[in-house]
């Protein structure tokens, strides 16, 4: 009687808990929403503003900084940049397994090129312009070499930087 009681009190307990190892996948995650809505957040907070320093419409602004980001960069003082690498930097430095975070940095590009459509479209309502842009000018496929230039640079630094820091702890 009382193992049927404890069986039942415990089979109770336990139900409508659902526990999340995050782990690896948790800090990848995190990453990711990181990158997106900085990336952009940076780039909206310093390209919306006017020479006056006045907040100007999203109709007003130039449509081609959501899918040219690296026009944005010297104005921006790079931030979107740094913030890229830094991510792709600890995405890949945390890995036991460097290959994880390599691959992990090499996919926040398409993301974040994605996410470009996605607010174009939002913005602008919906059209090929945003692909004609990205796909058929050259100033696309630049940006598009850039950020996976970031994010790689980025990943093979945090690489190295791990790889450097156990050779040390070795000797």
């Amino acid at each position: 009687m009382e193992s049927e009681s404890h069986a039942e009190k415990s089979s109770n307990s336990e139900k409508g808990h659902v526990k999340i190892d995050w782990g690896r996948q948790g800090g990848v995650i995190l990453g990711y929403i990181i990158a997106l809505l900085g990336y952009y957040g940076i780039i909206a907070n310093t390209m919306m503003l006017d020479q006056y320093g006045d907040w100007i419409s999203y109709n007003d602004m130039d449509r081609t900084i959501l899918l040219w980001t690296f026009t944005t960069y010297l104005r921006s003082y790079f931030l979107p940049a740094l913030l890229l690498f830094f991510i792709c930097f600890i995405l890949t430095f945390k890995e036991d397994i460097p290959h994880y975070g390599i691959k992990a940095s090499i996919w926040l590009v398409p993301l974040i090129i994605a996410e470009g459509f996605i607010f174009y479209n939002i913005m602008f309502g919906l059209s090929v312009e945003p692909f004609i842009l990205k796909f058929a000018r050259i100033e696309g496929y630049l940006d598009m070499v850039i950020l996976f230039g970031v994010a790689l640079f980025g990943a093979l630094s945090g690489m190295k930087l791990k790889l450097y820091i156990e050779q040390r702890k070795s000797i």
